[in-house]
C-alpha cells in the first residue's frame, strides 16, 4: 500500500507519496523527505511503512513532532487522515485514492485510482496535424515565435504562456505547474486567472502517471458526464466540463505539464485544439528550459565574479610586507586550493619592538571558511596593541569567535611575540600542527600545542609556553595542507607528511630564507605531480641569520 503525504511547505504546496520503506524526514539536502524550513531539524524524524502501518519516530528534533497536536515521544503510529507537524510545517496523511481537504491556502493536485482512462489522448512522439487544425496551430506557432528569441525571466515567460493559451484556447481557468528537481513533485508556478488559491485541480494518478512518464497530452470533453469522475466532489463543485492537459516536455524530458479546462457546457474541447496545446506546450517546454539554464548559467557568473571580489578581499588583509629586522629574515606564502582561502599569517611589528608571527588553518573550505578567516585576521589585529598577554588574547578571540559562528566553525592558531633583542619567543598553540625550530646543525624541536583550537567552546583558558630561537636557527610555522598533501586513493594514500618537509628544510639550513621557503614548495609540488592539493598551503618562515639574504623577502 502506497501512502500521500500532503501540506504547504515554504508557502508551496507540497505532495509526496511513500511506499514501504524507512524514510528520514529533515533539513538535510539528503533526507528522502526533504522539508526546507527553518523549524525542521537536519534530522527530524523518521517514517517507517509497511504495506499496512505508517509510524512516525521522533529523533529528538528541536522544535518536535506533533500527531493531531500531540507531541510525539518515541514512535507512534499514524492514520489516514491524521495531520503530523514537523516543527512549523503540517502535513496530513491520506491513502492515494482519497479526496484531498480543501483550503490548504494553494491549488492543489487531487488525485484518484481511476479503474480506466479516456482513450482521448496524444503522444509527442507522432504528433500529427490534419487539415482542419492547421489554422489553429499556425496561429500557435506565429505567436510563440517571438517568444521562443526574446531573452525573458522565468516569470514572464509563464505570463507569456497564459496569455498565449488564452489566445489559441478558450479556457475559464488555466495551470502550469513544474516537477521540483528535489522530490519530483508538482509545484504550481502560474495560474489564469489568478488569485483563485482555494482552487484545486482534480487529477488522477494514472493521468498523472500518463502525462507525465509517457509524455501523453490527454482531453476530457464530457468531465460532468464521465463515470470516471462522478465521485469526485471537485467536478461538481467548480463544474468541469471540459479540460485539456499537456505535458511540457523539452525534448529530452517532461519539466511538468499545463492544464486548461472550462465550465461552459457547449465549449467542448476537440482533437485539433488538443494538437494545438500540445504543441504549445513543446514550444513553451523548451524555452523555460532554456531560460532555466540561461538564468544558471548568469548565477554561476555572478558567483565567480562575488568569489574573485571576495578573493581580492582576502590577500588584501594579508600582510603586504614583511617588518626589516636586523637580525632576522621571513618568507611568507600562501596558496588556496579554491577561489579564497581558509588559511591565514599575519606579520606585525609592535610599538615596543616586538615582532608578532601568526599562522592559522580554519576549519572547512570555500567561502564560509574565507569569511571566519576575516573575523579572525580582524580579530587579532585590534588585540595586538591591547593585550600584552598571549594567553589572554586568544583566550578573548576565542570567546569571540565562539559566540558569533557556528559549533562547527573553529581555526587551529599559532600566535608568537619575538623580541628582536633577546632572541626570547613567547607562544600560543591553539591545537596548530607543532611548528619546527631547526637548529644550524640539522637537530630540530617541535613546538607542542598549548590549547584546543579556538572558537570550540567559551572561557577555555589558553596557556603560553617560550623558546629561544638561537643563532642560525629556522622557525618554520605552517598548515597542515603541507603535510596531509596526498597522492592515491582513500584507503591507499601516500602523503607528503612531516618528515619529508623536515629533510627539505635541513637540505637548505645554510641557504637564504627565501631559497628555503621556495625549496620546500617546489618539493612539495613535485612529490604531487599532476595532483591538485586538496587543502589550504600557508608557510612562514623566521630564520635568525645576518647578512644570509641578498634583500629582505615580501610575502606573496
Amino acid at each position: 500500500m502506497e501512502f500521500l503525504l500532503e501540506g504547504m511547505v515554504g508557502g508551496r504546496y507540497y505532495r509526496r507519496t511513500l511506499g514501504p520503506g524507512r524514510y528520514v524526514v529533515g533539513r538535510a539536502s539528503e533526507s528522502q523527505v526533504h522539508l526546507v524550513d527553518r523549524s525542521v531539524s537536519r534530522e527530524h524524524a523518521i517514517l517507517h511503512l509497511t504495506d499496512d502501518s505508517f509510524v512516525v519516530e521522533d529523533r529528538g528534533s528541536r522544535n518536535g513532532t506533533f500527531v493531531n497536536d500531540q507531541r510525539l515521544e518515541g514512535k507512534r503510529e499514524v492514520g489516514i487522515h491524521d495531520r503530523i507537524r514537523f516543527g512549523a510545517i503540517e502535513l496530513t496523511l491520506l491513502s492515494p485514492e482519497a479526496s484531498m481537504p480543501s483550503g490548504t491556502g494553494a491549488p492543489k493536485i487531487r488525485t484518484g485510482d481511476d479503474s480506466d482512462l479516456a482513450k482521448t489522448h496524444i503522444s509527442l512522439d507522432d504528433l500529427q496535424v490534419p487539415a482542419t487544425g492547421q489554422a489553429a496551430l499556425f496561429q500557435a506557432m506565429t505567436e510563440a515565435a517571438p517568444l521562443l528569441v526574446q531573452p525573458k525571466p522565468l516569470e514572464e515567460i509563464f505570463q507569456a504562456v497564459l496569455d498565449l493559451v488564452a489566445k489559441v484556447i478558450p479556457s475559464r481557468r488555466t495551470l502550469i505547474l513544474l516537477r521540483d528537481t528535489e522530490d519530483d513533485s508538482l509545484q504550481l508556478e502560474a495560474s489564469r486567472p489568478s488569485g483563485r488559491e482555494q482552487e484545486e485541480l482534480m487529477m488522477s494518478q494514472k493521468m498523472l502517471r500518463t502525462v507525465l512518464e509517457d509524455r501523453n497530452a490527454l482531453l476530457v470533453t464530457d468531465a460532468q458526464a464521465d463515470e470516471r469522475f462522478q465521485a469526485q466532489e471537485s467536478i461538481v463543485a467548480f463544474d468541469v466540463r471540459s479540460a485539456l492537459v499537456a505535458p511540457l516536455f523539452d525534448n529530452e524530458q517532461v519539466i511538468g505539464l499545463i492544464y486548461a479546462d472550462h465550465d461552459d457546457p457547449f465549449v467542448r474541447y476537440d482533437q485539433d485544439q488538443l494538437r494545438a496545446f500540445t504543441l504549445l506546450a513543446n514550444l513553451m517546454a523548451i524555452k523555460i528550459t532554456q531560460t532555466k539554464l540561461i538564468e544558471e548559467q548568469r548565477e554561476k557568473e555572478r558567483l565567480a565574479e562575488e568569489m574573485a571580489t571576495a578573493s581580492r578581499i582576502q590577500i588584501g588583509l594579508l600582510p603586504k610586507t614583511t617588518p626589516d629586522l636586523l637580525e632576522y629574515s621571513l618568507f611568507a606564502k600562501q596558496r588556496s586550493c579554491y577561489e579564497t582561502a581558509g588559511d591565514l599569517y599575519d606579520v606585525a611589528l609592535l610599538g615596543d619592538g616586538s615582532l608578532v608571527i601568526v599562522v592559522g588553518d580554519v576549519s572547512g573550505k570555500g567561502l564560509g571558511a574565507a569569511l571566519l578567516m576575516s573575523n579572525i585576521m580582524a580579530g587579532l589585529r585590534v588585540l595586538y596593541e591591547e593585550s600584552a598577554d598571549l594567553a589572554r588574547m586568544v583566550s578573548r578571540l576565542n570567546d569571540q569567535l565562539h559566540g558569533s559562528t557556528e559549533a562547527t566553525r573553529f581555526a587551529t592558531l599559532f600566535v608568537g611575540r619575538l623580541d628582536p633583542k633577546t632572541h626570547h619567543l613567547t607562544y600560543v598553540s591553539a591545537g596548530h600542527n607543532p611548528p619546527f625550530l631547526v637548529l644550524p646543525n640539522g637537530e630540530h624541536t617541535e613546538l607542542a600545542a598549548t590549547g584546543i583550537p579556538v572558537g570550540m567552546m567559551p572561557g577555555v583558558p589558553y596557556s603560553t609556553a617560550d623558546v629561544e630561537i638561537p643563532d642560525n636557527a629556522l622557525l618554520a610555522v605552517f598548515t597542515d595542507g603541507i603535510p596531509e598533501a596526498f597522492l592515491g586513493e582513500e584507503e591507499e594514500k601516500i602523503f607528503y607528511d612531516e618528515a619529508r618537509m623536515l629533510e627539505s628544510i635541513k637540505r637548505r639550513i645554510s641557504d637564504p630564507v627565501e631559497r628555503i621557503g621556495k625549496g620546500i614548495l617546489d618539493d612539495l609540488f613535485t612529490f604531487l605531480g599532476e595532483t591538485e592539493p586538496g587543502d589550504d598551503i600557508t608557510l612562514l618562515l623566521l630564520g635568525r641569520w645576518r647578512n644570509r639574504d641578498p634583500e629582505r623577502t615580501r610575502p606573496s
